[in-house]
């Protein structure tokens, strides 16, 4: 971390990041298999998948990044930042090393001298180029950097003039790292980077209709490209080769150009939308957000990842031989966070009030980046909400049937989605606890770095605070304060208070009160008795309350009063009213003597019993947002409005204080807390990123008010440290051991091996030695098998025979059960219609018996209950007569009995009614049961007539069945023939299989001996024919050159005869010249004596020889004193031979390109035809391969028949000596390798020929060395 001195009294190191820097779509990179990097807040963390530990880095350009892109492979990441520098602004370019040194700045150089807007980036595959396409003033500029020597390597400006309006990213091909491929609005070109420029090759696809916005190369020939309308396409050269609709039950047709055009539902490395800095682009174009945009593509191992509309993630696979994709698998994000944790303890509250204030947290929850590791183990997608989650169960299908898709995981623990408001840790658990914007309390455990519970409301969470001991928690919600309880599987609610938005609570040190700001109103409660203490009204609306370290007071501000409040008599000990805004927070010493004010102009004043003694302003003009202290040596820990934290030492002084600054998070800091023990330091910020320090406090004084649990916690945290040292070096120790344990087991390896490799060659010549004594064998056995052979011959003949007769008996009874069928058929007939005859006369004399049972039933019941109703009337009429008899009797003595006669008419009177209840239900009994087997007979008649009538449906179906059946006969004889000649058949292939299931083992073997051997001598020619190739190109090279060195030298000797015979025949007209001057003198001079003969002699003689023109020259170039003429003379002749010279060498030059266009024509041609012998060459192989594979199938088929003796195999391989396809199989091998063996004599005796130095053989020796060639390839 960056100090501004050495001394600091407190050093923090980061431990852990909980979080996901937000407003970067495109931040989440694989830095390895197992490892995936990404930002939080200013620092870089490597966290590793399988074990979530987690490795982190600074870096000073995330405080004003604008994009990332990493290169897994060469473990680099690069950084662009913008307006570093305050005084100009410019955007800078930084690279980090991943792998070496972790963190290490490798390069840094700045990209323009200006602000700029990256539309997308893109790595080289062997990480030499980075290309950036950038936008401003509706123009691109697509620039490619050798950013290892920080130079740029070639740019081009991409306009409207070339057909761009919006252009969306831009991808290296996976191969080529001079091709790149860019994308956009209704364009796809390809660029090549040649002699340092970018040249963009022209495509004569018609895209009208599309509007790309991610892509990534699925091979080195195609890429496939997502539009904003939700189509997947596969383009081959720029140009649409299938198109894929990725949107199921779209409303309106979309018009496609006639091509394959496929479904989501019949059909079917990581580059994601370019989202680095789009704003630009959005004012250029707003209609490119649809919902159905595919943003992201990553190829995976026979398909493809793609996201659509940020809200599904979906898995296409490539469909066999062709270039169709189907849709496999469908992901989507969890509707809540809860339901993709990994912890079994986080909960949810589903709360009726406020219902609808949770929706807008979910429904704005899409999808930004999938990501895929090199090996493609895991896949991982980070999502607007600052979650990262893992694809799962990706080797399971999606059945037909589900249309559910499957929800995401959460790889890490569940993070905040936004601003974190509340934050308090507890001392004697390792308990941290948080709530934010998103509605959630999340309970943390810092030992273990995870989330032991959360806890979704349907309305905001303001503040929270802990109790010390870590069982009890208050929260603050929008509509009440809660008291709940820590229990293991959630939160429980004790007491509810109906305060409004309290944006503070805080417990007090002890734990036995807690305050809540309400307002302008502190309100002091206690837990324990669950009512409110104390109030207190502040006068201003409360911001921040303070507990002292006795409880005995309390501290609250607000934005420009600060009060000191006693709560034994709710007095106020102290008040400051300053003129600054008290907006930075305030903390307290321990011994509650000096209190810390910030301020919003940046000054932190140390008041001392309400006296200002000094102050100090932080550096960069940067503002407070809280404050913190540690209590053993008093530091003060700031955090700021910018997301660092200061540390800075006290007390204050009127010199300069010292100031340690520590680059923390990336927006503003909310809350800081300390441990108990100072060994942690806990912050959060508006990004909704909590960072875990770790402290190193010098000079020190620990508290001593801890509690028994924390000591024992302690002692035993002191006591495991000693114990994992003990456990290292153990392990060390067993780690050497294993090391000598291993070089032993080496050593052994290597002996044994040269043992077994001894071994091995002699099994080897043992096992020649067994081979050429079983090839003796296999010919003593061949002779053996034409004898068997006769024989089984001549039994199979006999074999024949007895089955065809056995055939003709089995016809004659399969004839006679057919006659029988017939009779029985008829006798059947016959005995159904007799009984059906005899059924119905059973049937109606059944009836009227029945019928005639029933109605003597009947008057029997009519008679019974006639004499019942007589015998109950008479019962009546005695009991009339006694009564009256009685009474005439016993009148002196009614007055006695009067009570009992009435008793006893009453029970007579009870009686009767039973009586005659018991008789009418008896009565209606019987009726009913009378009824219900009327009924039962009623039905039984029915069911007799439905028998009957199904008896005479039986009878006319056994007549038809009668007819089918005598169809069914011819049918079968028919059949029956069929089969005879079917069995005819089956018996001859049957043969020819039982031939040719011995002749495949022996061909399977045959050829496996036969293709080593060929192999070898197939690889041994063509590493010869790769040698005889390159010398006879050297000897081709030293016959042209050694050509060339004769015709100049014959142009020069012919050059020199010329000259040498134009000198003689020079030489020739002088002496005739001067022969016939001679000859002229002796004529005219043979009389000297006479003047005047002598005179006219001289003028005969100047008049020929002088004034002469025909010989004029002769006297001038033979004129010996003229040395300027012979000079000039020379030079002619000089200037004639140089320009004979150069018309010789120009048309030299000409006869050299017309032959070496001649030969590249006949090396094209030769090149085409070797393409065609190894196309030849391959579809053989394709064809013996088959072949194999049939004989392998045919080898299995026959092990199943039971067929493993050699003696049956060498039977049938003589038995099919005469095989046409055998034999004429084995000529053309024969006939190839002796073909093969002639073309290699010939091809060494050109090789010696050419290498004694004698010329090559003519034409036509030319021609058979290409054949030798191309024969060679054949043979290969």
């Amino acid at each position: 971390m960056t100090t501004l001195n050495a001394a600091s009294p407190v050093h923090l190191q980061i431990q852990t990041i909980f979080g996901v820097r937000s407003q970067l779509d495109s931040s989440l990179f694989f830095s390895d298999e197992h490892t995936v990097i990404y930002p939080a807040g200013n620092q870089f963390i490597l966290a590793n998948v399988e074990t979530k530990g987690q490795r982190i880095f600074r870096c000073s350009e995330l405080e004003h990044i604008d994009c990332i892109i990493v290169h897994s492979n060469a473990a680099i990441v690069a950084v662009v930042a913008s307006g570093m520098n305050a005084d100009k602004q410019n955007t800078i370019i930084s690279f980090y090393d991943l792998h070496t040194t972790l963190g290490k700045r490798k390069r840094m150089f700045e990209l323009r001298d200006g602000p700029m807007t990256i539309t997308s980036m893109a790595f080289s595959h062997d990480a030499k180029y980075l290309a950036i396409l950038e936008c401003g003033n509706r123009e691109y500029t697509l620039s490619l950097w050798l950013w290892q020597k920080s130079r740029l390597a070639a740019s081009v400006k991409l306009s409207q003039v070339e057909g761009v309006t919006v252009l969306s990213q831009v991808l290296f091909h996976p191969n080529d790292n001079n091709l790149l491929s860019i994308i956009g609005r209704r364009y796809c070109r390809f660029i090549r980077h040649l002699d340092g420029n970018l040249r963009i090759q022209s495509s004569s696809a018609k895209l009208d209709q599309y509007d790309f916005i991610s892509h990534a190369w699925y091979d080195s020939s195609r890429f496939i490209a997502g539009t904003s309308n939700g189509h997947v396409c596969v383009l081959f050269n720029g140009d649409v080769q299938t198109e894929i609709d990725v949107i199921e039950n779209r409303d309106r047709p979309i018009t496609t150009i006639p091509r394959t055009i496929s479904t989501n539902s019949s059909l079917g490395k990581s580059i994601g939308r370019s989202g680095f800095n789009t704003s630009q682009q959005e004012n250029l174009d707003t209609s490119r957000v649809t919902g159905e945009e595919v943003t992201s593509i990553s190829i995976v191992n026979k398909g493809f990842f793609c996201l659509i509309g940020g809200k599904r993630l979906c898995l296409f696979s490539k469909i066999a031989d062709s270039w169709d994709f189907a849709k496999t698998r469908e992901y989507i994000v969890p509707s809540s966070e809860i339901g993709a944790a990994r912890s079994s303890t986080i909960s949810s509250s589903i709360q009726s009030q406020n219902s609808n204030d949770k929706q807008p947290l979910n429904n704005n929850h899409s999808m930004w980046k999938v990501v895929v590791s090199p090996k493609e183990e895991h896949v991982l997608v980070l999502t607007s909400k600052q979650q990262i989650y893992s694809v799962s169960d990706m080797t399971r299908d999606q059945s037909a049937e589900s249309i559910e898709p499957f929800p995401l995981e959460l790889i890490f623990n569940a993070f905040h989605q936004s601003s974190i408001r509340g934050l308090d840790i507890a001392v004697q658990k390792p308990f941290f606890i948080s709530s934010g914007d998103d509605h959630t309390i999340r309970l943390w455990n810092y030992e273990t770095n995870t989330i032991e519970q959360m806890k979704l409301y349907n309305e905001p969470v303001y503040a929270i605070t802990m109790h010390p001991s870590g069982h009890q928690i208050v929260v603050a919600f929008a509509s009440k304060v809660a008291l709940m309880n820590v229990l293991i599987d959630g939160f429980a609610t004790v007491k509810e208070y109906p305060i409004h938005a309290a944006h503070q609570v805080k417990f007090s040190n002890g734990g036995h009160l807690f305050a809540v700001i309400d307002a302008n109103i502190i309100q002091i409660i206690s837990p324990v008795y669950l009512k409110v203490i104390h109030r207190f009204n502040h006068g201003q609306t409360v911001r921040q309350i303070l507990w002292t370290k006795n409880d005995l007071a309390l501290y609250s501000q607000s934005s420009n009063y600060f009060v000191t409040w006693n709560l034994q008599n709710q007095k106020k000990i102290f008040e400051l009213k300053p003129s600054y805004r008290l907006d930075g927070g305030f903390v307290a010493d321990r011994e509650d003597k000096i209190v810390y004010l910030a301020s919003d102009d940046g000054l932190i004043r140390a008041f001392n019993y309400g006296q200002l003694n000094h102050e100090v302003k932080l550096p960069q003009d940067d503002k407070p947002s809280c404050l913190q202290i540690f209590p053993s040596n008093e530091a003060l820990i700031c955090g700021t409005q910018r997301g660092s934290i200061y540390i800075i030492k006290t007390p204050l002084t009127k010199a300069s204080t010292s100031i340690f600054h520590y680059l923390a998070h990336s927006a503003k800091i909310t809350q800081i807390v300390v441990a108990f023990h100072e060994a942690l330091i806990i912050s959060s910020c508006e990004d909704g990123i909590l960072m875990l320090w770790e402290t190193h406090v010098k000079s020190s004084t620990k508290s001593e008010d801890w509690t028994p649990v924390v000591l024992h916690n302690k002692a035993r945290f002191i006591h495991l440290s000693q114990t994992i040292e003990a456990l290292q070096n153990e392990e060390q120790e067993l780690k050497r051991n294993q090391e000598y344990r291993l070089h032993q087991i080496e050593t052994t390896y290597v002996a044994d091996l040269q043992r077994r490799t001894d071994m091995s060659l002699n099994e080897r010549q043992h096992h020649e030695n067994i081979i050429e004594r079983q090839l003796i064998e296999k010919e003593k056995e061949q002779r053996d098998f034409e004898a068997k052979y006769a024989d089984l011959k001549e039994k199979f003949e006999n074999e024949r025979q007895r089955i065809e007769e056995e055939d003709r008996e089995n016809i004659g009874r399969e004839l006679q059960k057919e006659g029988d069928l017939i009779r029985l058929a008829q006798k059947i007939m016959e005995d159904n219609e007799s009984r059906l005859k005899a059924t119905m006369e059973a049937s109606e004399n059944e009836i009227r018996d029945i019928a005639e049972y029933f109605t003597g039933k009947i008057r029997e019941t009519e008679n019974e209950l006639v004499a019942l109703r007589k015998k109950s009337r008479l019962a009546i009429d005695s009991n009339e007569i006694e009564k009256k008899n009685l009474e005439a009797d016993v009148d002196d003595e009614q007055l006695k009995i009067k009570l009992e006669f009435e008793n006893e008419r009453r029970r007579l009177i009870e009686t009767n009614a039973k009586l005659q209840k018991e008789f009418k239900e008896t009565h209606e009994y019987q009726v009913h049961i009378l009824n219900l087997k009327q009924a039962e007979q009623e039905t039984s008649a029915q069911t007799v007539k439905k028998r009957i009538q199904d008896n005479v449906l039986r009878v006319q179906g056994m007549s038809e069945e009668i007819s089918s059946l005598k169809n069914e006969i011819n049918e079968r004889k028919q059949t029956i023939n069929e089969k005879l000649d079917r069995i005819s058949d089956l018996e001859l292939k049957n043969q020819e299989l039982e031939k040719f299931q011995y002749v495949l083992n022996y061909k399977i073997e045959e050829l496996t001996r036969l293709i080593q051997p060929r192999e070898q001598e197939i690889e041994r020619m063509r590493n010869q024919l790769l040698e005889m190739a390159s010398e006879r190109e050297k000897k081709e090279t030293e016959l042209s050159r050694n050509r060339f060195h004769n015709v100049e030298q014959k142009r020069t000797l012919h050059a020199v005869n010329t000259q040498v015979e134009y000198e003689r025949q020079k030489r020739k007209e002088y002496d005739n010249a001067l022969r016939r001057i001679k000859n002229d003198i002796l004529a005219h001079f043979a009389d000297v004596s006479d003047p005047k003969s002598v005179k006219n002699a001289v003028a005969h003689l100047y008049e020929k020889h002088v004034q002469n023109d025909n010989v004029k020259s002769i006297y001038t170039t033979a004129d010996i004193s003229g040395a300027v003429s012979e000079e000039i003379q020379a030079q002619d002749r000089q200037r004639l031979f140089l320009e004979r010279t150069t018309s010789d060498l120009k048309r030299k030059l000409n006869s050299d390109l017309h032959a070496t266009k001649a030969n590249r024509m006949r090396i094209m041609n030769e090149n085409a035809l070797l393409l065609q012998e190894l196309n030849n060459l391959r579809q053989e192989l394709k064809v013996v391969r088959g072949r194999i594979q049939d004989y392998e199938v045919a080898k299995k088929t026959f092990g199943e028949r039971s067929v493993h003796s050699i003696d049956a195999l060498v039977q049938t391989l003589n038995a099919d000596a005469g095989n046409y396809v055998v034999r004429h199989r084995d000529s053309e091998l024969i006939k190839e390798v002796q073909k093969n063996q002639q073309e290699i004599l010939h091809l060494r005796q050109h090789l010696s020929r050419v290498q004694a130095g004698y010329s090559p053989l003519s034409t036509n020796t030319n021609v058979n060395d290409d054949t030798a060639n191309i024969s060679i390839l054949k043979l290969v």
